[in-house]
Order: structure tokens, then sequence, then C-alpha cells
């Protein structure tokens, strides 16, 4: 992993040395081992290295290929001991995926990326055919800013470096209406600043002749489902699909752990590792949990897991009130836009141990749930489609497994799936798919003015498909990705996420509805290939959403803080809001017994904390 970043001059002029420098140095956090530069008329590349494979100075970026084309990437190319072998050259003269990347290029040219089996975002001049071109991982793991301003390309690996750079920081009015209306944010290319976007997911670029084109290389749309896959052979193509991915993401020459949450995702990961080895021996577990008895009740099922694969006790890392004020400043400045409140502030603090205890990658289990369908509110739109294919008698039966299984109270099914549907509908962003409730507080004119409709590609024939996919490529994934990289990266610490392998995403999506839910039983193929590998009563256990005290500090222990911030002279001073109403709000918040959702809080906060950070002091 490694912090990236230049400048395409699109008049082929040349680039100030020392506007790069300092774009580059901004992102010194991403690459605490060195730093490179490559300067040529009309275009400079800059990188920061995290040295992970080959620790050698053959690893130094930017690297020049055979023909004159030059490198800066970030990320890790998983399959390139195999691409070595298909490339066939013997003139390698560093053991790096880059170089291995750059030959790839040199062959295949554009269509390289298709090859790559990886979480990457890199950047290639091709003196060759004068012109530049990028790409960016098939699910977005690494990121790729860029914008264009006085005739002149920047691009980043975080958007405080095109800032550097000299590009504006202004405020994106449409894209913050969007997250206070709609809780909608990481769901376009756009960004919370103007005329800065992000390359999406399985896209690339090219600039020639001063011309910038984008377009998409990985087709997920395109997938159909694969109706003759029974149970046992789906099963079996999962593990060893997962085990290959584990397999070729334990290639590494720092120390690797993981975090582990004791759920499905990260516990079955764990024990493919465990299968898998990868000459790895005694991996660091890490769990964060909040302080208070109510929120460590995962820690017992971490512990099983660990002392099932005869693993050291798991590292845990406690969250207090205290850590969201001490470090929202700074969290803030790493994310660069909004981000998903507590969780953001426990993955900042957990990266910061990792760090402590001397391990440089941590594999997680982000992604299996938007792929396998594993959230509770998904249960809406499969009984839709099964009440489209199989009628109304049928999805009954169905609607009473769910009953049994998730022990849904009496007199409250009804409203178990009409929450799901409205999730699907309006398109939910909590866990619980709970209501947002901001809307109310936002200023009229602002609101009028901003206005426009969102309406996400509806690429299947089945409902829950296509939530997933919405949820995969635009809503909720999009935000944790962007979230986990940028704080494991604050203190220069590799992620990996073995799930979200292209193979396995292309899998989940091909498989039929009934493969994914069935019997009450969300994320089924998943669930029961894991039970040869991890305890049954984990396998089986229903999705748990981490507990999460934020809605309760913010009523007590957090008080104070957020009254502060709410009655600052700059909060009453936003275009957004209407102060009175905020105010009333979080007074009767504070006296509400049991508040099923401060997400409307968050916002107010996060909007503001963002503006002091970037917008008011100008980066």
């Amino acid at each position: 992993m490694c912090g990236i970043a230049g400048i395409v001059d699109l008049k082929n002029r040349q680039v100030d040395k020392s506007i790069l420098r300092a774009m580059t140095e901004s992102i010194a956090h991403r690459g605490p081992d060195g730093e490179g530069y490559f300067f040529e008329n009309g275009i400079g590349l800059g990188h920061r290295r995290l040295s992970i494979i080959d620790l050698s100075s053959a690893g130094s970026q930017p690297m020049k290929g055979k023909n004159g084309s030059v490198i800066t990437y970030n990320g890790e190319i998983y399959n390139y001991i195999e691409l070595k072998k298909e490339l066939k050259s013997k003139d390698y003269k560093s053991k790096t995926d880059t170089e291995v990347l750059l030959k790839a290029y040199e062959k295949w040219g554009i269509e390289c990326p298709k090859k790559l089996n990886g979480i990457f975002a890199f950047a290639i001049w091709d003196k060759k055919q004068n012109k530049f071109f990028a790409a960016r991982d098939h699910c977005g793991v690494k990121p790729f800013f860029y914008s264009t301003h006085n005739g002149r390309f920047y691009f980043a690996s975080e958007i405080k470096a095109l800032l550097k750079g000299g590009v504006p920081a202004k405020p994106n009015q449409k894209i913050i209406h969007d997250y206070l209306m709609y809780g909608y944010y990481d769901h376009t290319e756009e960004t919370f600043f103007e005329n800065i976007y992000e390359l999406p997911p399985g896209h690339c670029m090219e600039i020639k002749n001063g011309t910038i084109k984008t377009w998409k290389y990985w087709h997920t749309e395109n997938i159909t489902e694969n109706k003759k896959i029974t149970d046992n052979e789906a099963k079996k193509e999962f593990i060893s699909i997962l085990e290959n991915s584990v397999k070729i993401q334990l290639r590494s020459d720092v120390p690797i752990g993981m975090s582990i949450s004791g759920g499905l995702d990260s516990s079955l990961l764990a024990a493919v590792v465990n299968k898998t080895n990868g000459g790895q021996k005694n991996f660091l577990l890490y769990h964060f949990t909040y302080s208070g008895k109510n929120y460590e009740q995962e820690i017992p099922f971490v512990k099983k897991i660990s002392k099932r694969l005869n693993w050291k006790d798991p590292v845990i890392v406690k969250i207090y009130p205290d850590d969201m004020p001490s470090a929202i400043e700074k969290i803030t400045w790493h994310e660069e836009q909004p981000f998903p409140g507590l969780p953001t502030v426990a993955w900042h603090k957990l990266y910061k141990t990792l760090g402590n205890t001397g391990t440089t990658v941590t594999l997680e289990g982000h992604g299996g749930d938007e792929m396998f369908a594993g959230y509770d509110y998904y249960a809406g739109s499969y009984i839709l489609d099964l009440i489209r294919k199989k009628g109304a008698k049928f999805s009954e039966d169905e609607i009473k497994k769910f009953i049994t299984v998730r022990k849904i109270v009496k007199g409250k099914e009804l409203e178990f799936i009409l929450n799901g549907l409205e999730a699907y509908f309006r398109g939910g962003i909590s866990a619980d798919a709970s209501k947002i409730t901001g809307s109310e507080f936002i200023k009229k004119d602002f609101a009028d003015e901003n206005f426009r409709e969102i309406k996400f590609e509806k690429p299947f024939d089945s409902s829950l498909s296509n939530f997933q996919y919405r949820e995969f490529f635009h809503t909720k994934l999009p935000r944790v990705l962007r979230s986990v990289d940028k704080e494991s990266m604050a203190f220069g610490k590799e992620l990996r996420v073995p799930i979200l392998d292209k193979r396995l995403v292309e899998f989940a999506f091909s498989l039929p509805i009934e493969q994914r839910v069935r019997n009450g039983s969300m994320r089924f193929i998943m669930r029961e290939a894991a039970k040869d590998i991890i305890p049954e009563s984990i396998a089986n256990t229903p999705k748990r959403s981490l507990p999460n005290p934020q809605r309760f500090w913010f009523q007590d222990e957090l008080k104070n803080w957020i009254s502060d911030i709410l009655n600052s002279s700059s909060f009453k001073e936003r275009p957004y809001f209407s102060h009175k109403k905020v105010l009333q709000e979080y007074k009767q918040y504070c006296e509400t017994k049991n508040p099923k959702n401060s997400f409307h809080i968050w916002q107010w906060l996060n909007i503001e904390l963002w503006h002091r950070v970037f917008i008011d002091k100008k980066i």
C-alpha cells in the first residue's frame, strides 16, 4: 500500500516540481518507507511507499519500464506470481508486484486491469504512445481522486493532496444536500468538494492530446443467474474460491494480523486463514469493543474462535466516550468527507493499536453481507421476488420461517417485511433500516435549490439482486471501504479484504436468490459452507449488528461536546439547517428514554466538523 499523486498538464507545459512535492508530502502517512518522483514535459508523478513485498530499494516508485513507461501505484496485485509466469519475461529487476503490473500494461495495454486480481489504483505515463492511463480496482478498495483546474489534471490517493496542488476547496452543495436529505454519501463519483471526483470502482481513465476519457472494464451487471448449480456445488465453489483468495492474499514480506468481530464473515475468514496458513504462524487477532458491559458481548465469540484455532487471545481495543471528541478533528482530516460515526472512531483506534503491536497488514471480512444478502432488511425485496416467481402462498410460508428463525415478536411480522420493502424502495442506510429523520431540519431554500432525484441502475430482474448491487457499488459498502482505507493508511497499515475477491463477487451475484436466502436464513449458502469449518453456533447465528452506544453517548457522556458545537456561531451561520429546530430536536432527543437512531444528529456534527477542517481552515 502506498500513496500516489500526479499532475498532467493538458497543454503540455512544465509541471511545477514544488507543487507535486507538496501534494505527495501531504499523504506521507500512506507511505512512511520512502518517496519518489518522475518529471517529464507535461507530466509529474509522485509516490509514497509502504513496503510490503520486496522491501529493497528495487521496489521504489515511480518505476520505469523497458519501453519508457512509468508507473506510480497503490495497492497489491495478489496474482502477481501467476501473471509473472504468464508474461514469460525474464528481465525482472525486482520481486515486486509493481514491476509485474507495469509489464502487464506493456503487454496488454488498456486491457491489463481485466487480468488483475487485487486492490489497486495506479497511473502510468506511456511515453511510447504519449498518453496517460489510470485504473481502479474492481470493488473500489483503493481510492483515486482527481480534478481539472487551470488546464491541468490532478490526481491522488487523497483529496488533501489535490488541495495542496491548488484545486479550490469549495463545498459541493448538491452532495451535501443528498447526504442531509437522504443519508447518501459515496453514491456517485462526485465528492463533497466541488469539481473533485473519484474514479468509480472497475473503471479506467485515459488522457491523450488533452482529452480525458473514462470507461468501465468490469461489468457485474451482465452476470446471469446460474439456475443449474446445486447447493452442494455452490458450497464447494464458495469455499474453493475463498481458500484461493486467502492463499494469494497471505503473500507478504511483513507481519500479517486480522481484525475479527465474532460474526460469520470474520470467523469464517479466520478459519480459512488457519487452514491455508501461508507460512504465517501466531496470527494476532484484533477486536474492538465499546466500554460498558452491554457492548462486550462479542468478546466470548471472538475468544471461542481464537481458542478453536489454537491462536493467541485477541488484542481487545476498547473505545471510550472521550475517544470521539479527542480524535474527531484528526479523523475528519483523514476521512475528508462525512463518515460512519462512532465505528470510524473505533477503526481509527484499532489501526493505531496495530502499529503498536508490530502488525503491518490486516485481513478483514468486509463485503459478505452485501454479496450474499446478510442484512435482515433484504428480506422484503426477497419476498417481493418470491411473490413474482412462485406466488403469494409460497411467500407466506417463507415469511413464517423468517418469523421462527428471527424470533420476531407476534404482531410485528408485517412490520418486519414492510421495513425491508421500505428500505428497498427508498434505500435504507442503517443496519436496522430505520428511517432517516434529518430532512425536516434542513432550510427550505437550501433544499429547494439543491433538490435532485436520485436513481440507481437496476440491471437485474431480481429486486434482491438490484438492492444488493446498489449497496455494493453505491451506498453501504463504498463508504465502509473508504473509511477503513483512510483509517488504516493514517497509520501506514495495509488492509486486505479476501471476501471481496472479484471471483467471489461474480459467484455471489450469479447465485439464485433461493441460495442466498432460504428457510428464514440470510446468506444461506455462505452459512451452509461455513458449518464444516467454524462452530455451528456461529454459522447459524442470525446477523448481529455490533452493539453501538453512539445514540446513548450522544444523550449523556457527549452531551456537552455536542451542545457546544450546535450552539457555536459557525454552526448557526451554515446555510443548511433551521437552527431553532435543530436545538429543539436535540433537547427532545436527550430526554427520550430509548432513542432509536442518532444518525440525524451525527449528520449535523459531521458536516460542521468537515467545514471546520477543510473549508474554514482552507488546508
